[in-house]
């Protein structure tokens, strides 16, 4: 996650470093029971979800501040204006699902203040302007929750019954959720569902007008096209309005770049995380290991790769008239 002049990354062991985004160099690291799924940060603290924990750092020292155990696995968390919300869930091995899932609140001590449980895993969450939380919903009520501090939850349908299994905030007060049918929904906005796809939703991210989601199938949709590529779509993001997305086919990982026009890379190993702030992109990987970009060496690099392409062609255009008068 890339916050202002810092960089955090968790690892599935449970370690958690901060760098200096500008140069690289370590500002601190801490280690807790792993893993590690969530960040958030608020007035210079970080948050953390890891294994069945939440934890709260000092942002410039790495001191650990405090711990509070959670029920089941920790999944989610978001902090703001002093207050910081975290979900865990319970995983049932002879039912093979999740058959609750915890949604907590606490002040920025770690005092606990509220807590509500419900009968499925929220597969996203964020919280809403109005000082809630919004989850998007799996079986078996799919749909989406919203709760007020001090208030039940309260239960939204939406066009399709299809389980939640993505979402991102496309605005402050817009968010967008992922469906196992491939429909993506908007809720905030006048902005209508799009269910030209008919796979699962893998990832989805958004920024100003652009839209970019990733399917199961290996199908991008950025802006109303479709591309298509082998394996299933791990994670999306934009940066500088070029979308990129990584995929697995089971052995080999590629990044995919949409723009004016379309690159791809090869990786030599899965990527778990992409993530793109203030054009800056962060890539992690399963071996471990962070890959920082910044857009504009980014755009000039796809520039110089597309003067040889042009070069290329050129030469294979003079190659064949030379074929060609040999040939006479």
């Amino acid at each position: 996650m890339i916050e202002g002049k810092n960089l955090f990354a968790g690892s599935h062991e449970g370690v958690l470093r901060c760098w200096d985004s500008a140069t690289g160099d370590l500002r601190w690291s801490v280690e807790v029971a792993g893993p590690i799924s969530g960040f958030a940060v608020d007035n210079n603290r970080v948050y953390t979800t890891a294994s069945d924990s939440l934890h709260a750092i000092d942002m410039s020292s790495g001191e650990l501040l405090w711990s509070r155990e959670l029920e089941g696995g920790s999944d989610y968390v978001k902090a703001s204006n002093g207050f910081v919300w975290a979900t865990s869930s319970v995983y049932e091995l002879e039912v093979a699902d999740f058959i609750e899932a915890t949604i907590w609140r606490f002040n920025e001590n770690g005092d606990e203040l509220e807590r509500w449980i419900i009968t499925e895993r929220p597969w996203y969450f964020d919280l809403h302007k109005d000082g809630g939380a919004l989850l998007g919903l799996g079986r078996p009520r799919c749909g989406y929750l919203k709760i007020q501090p001090g208030e039940k939850p309260s239960h939204h349908q939406l066009q399709t019954e299809s389980p939640v299994t993505s979402g991102c905030r496309s605005s402050e007060d817009c968010f967008l959720l992922g469906h196992a049918d491939g429909t993506i929904s908007s809720i905030g906005s006048d902005i209508l569902s799009d269910s030209d796809s008919n796979s699962l939703v893998t990832d989805i991210a958004s920024l100003d007008l652009e839209l970019i989601s990733g399917h199961d199938d290996g199908s991008i949709r950025m802006n109303g096209t479709q591309h298509q590529i082998l394996g299933s779509i791990d994670s999306v993001t934009l940066l500088d309005k070029d979308g990129w997305a990584s995929s697995w086919n089971g052995s080999d990982t590629q990044i995919t770049i949409l723009g004016d026009t379309t690159n791809t890379i090869s990786h030599n190993a899965r990527i778990r995380q992409m993530h793109s702030s203030d054009e800056r992109l962060v890539i992690g990987d399963e071996l471990g290991r962070l890959f920082f970009l910044e857009a504009e060496i980014v755009k000039r690099r796809r520039s110089e790769i597309g003067e040889l392409d042009d070069d290329e062609n050129k030469n294979s255009e003079i190659r064949a008239r030379l074929r060609m008068l040999r040939n006479r």
